[in-house]
Formats: C-alpha cells, structure tokens, sequence
C-alpha cells in the first residue's frame, strides 16, 4: 500500500457517548478529538553490568485523555448529555469514528468517564467553542472501515 500525504478534506470525525439510558449518541459540533492511542511506560532496570548506560524495558500501558473541541450551544441536546455525563461520574461506552486519508471510516471503541467540559467565555462575534477531557479504558480500534 502507498503512503499517502496524511491529509484528510473530508471530516467525518465522531465521537459518541453513551446517556443515562445507555444509548450511545453522537456529539454534534466537534471540532478537534484525538482518538486515543496506547502508551507504553518504561521502567528503569539498570544494573551494574550496564556499562554506565542505563536500560529499560516496556512496563505499564495506558491512553492519553481524550481531548474534544466542539462548538458551543448552551442547552442544546450535546450540551446536556456531556453535563449528564459528567455529573454521573460514571464509566460508560463510548465510540470514535475516526476518517482515514482514503475517506473510509475506522471504529473505535472502549469506555470513559468525562473529566472537565469548559466553555469559553463567549467573546463577541467569535463562535463559541467547548473543550471537553475524559479518561478512556479499553479502547480498541476495529480492523474493519464502516
């Protein structure tokens, strides 16, 4: 397969929590998200034989928070499920449809729970715009494009 040039025109990002009910919904208005990747720590096991250089080995793996930007209406239904969310401090599905350079979608999935929803402060003529974190567990990208 060639490498491409990693650009994407065509948006179609998603990212899909899950309500009180346990429907997964589909947040409108995202702008940013990184769709969570593995990360592997290291830990030191240097010893005397080492030579004076110390030497590691892979340890514990974990994901980064998640990190969302979307627009920003007060009240609107995206609104409330984040705030919902966030104030159950509950573990819940969720989904990430990620589009790749070929304008195919991948689907990810896992559980989180929401850490911060901050938004903006709602300057003149600017469009309003949310940040939201959350810490993802699970999260395993199908080998499949929907």
């Amino acid at each position: 397969m060639a490498e491409g040039d990693g650009v994407v025109s065509t948006g179609g990002v998603e990212l899909h929590l899950t309500n009180s009910s346990g429907t997964l919904t589909k947040l409108l208005g995202v702008l940013t998200l990184n769709a969570p990747s593995l990360m592997i720590d290291d830990a030191e096991t240097t010893d005397q034989d080492d030579g004076g250089v110390k030497d590691y080995k892979p340890s514990m793996g974990d994901y980064p928070e998640l990190q969302a930007t979307l627009k920003h209406e007060p009240g609107s239904a995206t609104h409330q499920l984040i705030l919902e969310h966030l104030a159950s401090k509950e573990k819940r599905p969720c989904k990430i449809i990620v589009v790749k350079e070929d304008d195919t979608r991948q689907e990810g999935a896992g559980v989180i729970f929401l850490k911060t929803y901050v938004p903006d402060n709602a300057g003149l003529g600017n469009r309003r715009e949310a940040t939201l974190t959350g810490r993802v567990r699970g999260f395993a990208r199908s080998d499949e494009v929907v």
